[in-house]
């Protein structure tokens, strides 16, 4: 069965429908994601249909790739957002909450202030 195992209830726990956002964004991310290189966003576009993919490795990256996204929402003026594979000495960097294998796509959000 997917999603029953002792991994996803760990990551449930991680996981709160009550999320708090605060201004100085030290809380964002999940210690796990930090730590765990396992956890990423791979964005692949399909040039044909023009779809774009989005596929998380985990649904804690898919959580707090949106904790990062509200934070931008409710704090943030820049009108952007940008995200992209970073390597650095050989580890993959998360750039504004999401690690980025280094065959995805990067991700542009634009907005209006």
């Amino acid at each position: 069965m997917v999603g029953k195992g002792r991994g996803y209830q760990k990551m449930k726990s991680l996981m709160t429908p009550d999320i708090h956002i605060a201004e100085h964004a030290d809380d964002i991310l999940s210690d796990e994601v930090v730590t765990n290189e396992a956890h990423q966003l791979l964005v692949e576009v399909d040039a044909d249909n023009k779809d774009v993919y989005l596929n998380f490795s985990s649904r804690l990256a898919m959580y707090d790739f949106a904790r990062s996204l509200l934070h931008e929402a409710i704090y943030s003026k820049g009108g952007q957002m940008e995200f992209y594979p970073l390597e650095f000495q050989g580890k993959m960097e998360i750039v504004n909450g999401v690690r980025m294998p280094l065959n995805s796509a990067r991700l542009f959000i634009f907005y209006q202030e």
